[in-house]
This record gives C-alpha cells, structure tokens and sequence, in this order.
C-alpha cells in the first residue's frame, strides 16, 4: 500500500506538475487568446473602418456614377442634337451650293444677255447714228430739191407771163372778134 500510496503521489506530483503545466498553458493560451481577441477586435474595428470609408467610397463612387450617367445621356443628348443640326447644316450647305450653282448658271446666263444687248446696242447706236447721218443728207437734199423746185418755179412764173402774153398774142391773131368781144 505504501508502495501505491507512493505510487499515488509520484502520480499525483506528476499530475500536479502537468496540472501546473496545463494550468500555465492555460493562462499562456487566455492571454494568447485575449490577445487574439484583441488583435481581432482591434482588426474588427480596422475592418469595420474600412468597410466605412469604402462604404463612404462606394456612396462617392455612386453619386460621381449617376452624375457621370447624368452628363452621359445629357452628351448623348447634345450629340444627337448636334448630329441633327449637323445634318440640317449639311442640308442646308447642300441646298446652298445648289442655289449658287443655279445662281453662277444665271449670272452667266446674264452675262450672255448683256453682252448680246451691249452688241445691239452698239448696232442699234451704229443705226441711229447712220440714220442721222442720212436724214441730214436727206434734209441736205431736200433743201437742195427744194431751192431747185422754187427755182423752177420762178423760172416757170417768168416764163408763164412770157408765154401768157404770147398765147394771148397767139390768140387774138388766131380769133380777132373774140378779142373784141371781151374787150
């Protein structure tokens, strides 16, 4: 019995000095432990704050996404806007160059007509003036046939009372009693 009372405290100072052990071990794992779990709280806290500010960047990143969507379809927008003005410009620019072209065909076509009048013109003036010249010549002429004309005519009033006198002359020898009866 002494021998297992022995044995019984051999086992019991060595059941003692495990118990020691565990007990350090304990202690040395509660401190690990609270450790850990200050370290993880402490990290929670970290996490926690990073989840916060990435929260808060995602909440920034949300407003600065609807903002950009916001400009996107207001650019969208202006683009589509712009295309159609750009259209209507070309449109217009199209409709313009068209109306010069017509215009270009129309001053030239001007161009023609005033050159063909500015010949007849010149031809006209070249007319006026020839027929000016010759209304002179003919007034010239016909002053000229006129001086002639009265001329003769003088000639012909010297030479009717000549020639009157003679036909009386003529006359009264050719019927004597005529003569006398009138006289």
């Amino acid at each position: 019995m002494l021998e297992e009372l022995q044995r019984l405290q051999a086992h019991i100072g060595v059941l003692k000095t495990r118990l020691a052990h565990y007990e350090s071990e304990t202690q040395s794992l509660a401190e690990a432990k609270q450790q850990a779990e200050e370290q993880h709280h402490a990290q929670i806290v970290q996490r926690n704050g990073v989840i916060t500010q990435k929260q808060e960047e995602i909440e920034s990143l949300s407003e600065q996404l609807s903002t950009s969507q916001a400009q996107f379809q207001q650019l969208n927008q202006d683009a589509t806007a712009l295309a159609d003005r750009y259209s209507r410009l070309e449109k217009s620019c199209t409709d313009l160059k068209n109306r010069f072209q017509e215009l270009l065909a129309e001053r030239n076509e001007l161009r023609v007509i005033k050159e063909k009048l500015q010949n007849e013109q010149r031809q006209t003036l070249q007319n006026v003036q020839s027929l000016q010249q010759e209304r002179e010549r003919l007034l010239q002429k016909n002053e000229h046939a006129k001086a002639k004309v009265e001329a003769i005519i003088q000639r012909l009033a010297i030479l009717g009372t000549a020639q009157d006198q003679h036909a009386q002359e003529i006359q009264q020898l050719a019927h004597p009693t005529d003569v006398s009866e009138e006289a």
